[in-house]
């Protein structure tokens, strides 16, 4: 399963988390959060999505800097949830905003 977790730093996102560790079938493609780049920097380094969208612009940058040594796309501003929302990498999106 290539799953997209939109919301993944709140409680849902993180418990779905556990269950990716778990399940070496599931490959996270993508990652969602408004402001917590922390927490969403901690997911990238272990999970390495393809995409993940910080809806916080100034996060974003953050974010972006923290994790420029990966290879992982990010980008910034409520639309932009769309595109993990309908990222062709995943099959499966589980929304937990």
């Amino acid at each position: 399963m290539n799953l997209s977790i939109l919301g993944s730093t709140g409680s849902i996102g993180t418990q779905s988390l556990d269950v990716a560790r778990l399940n070496k079938d599931i490959k996270i493609k993508a990652l969602t959060a408004n402001s917590n780049v922390d927490i969403l920097e901690q997911q990238v380094r272990e999970f390495s999505p393809e995409l993940v969208v910080v809806t916080n612009e100034d996060s974003a940058k953050t974010l972006k800097v923290k994790i420029a040594d990966t290879n992982t796309k990010v980008l910034s501003g409520e639309s932009a949830l769309i595109e993990a929302a309908t990222f062709e990498s995943a099959d499966t999106v589980l929304n937990s905003l």
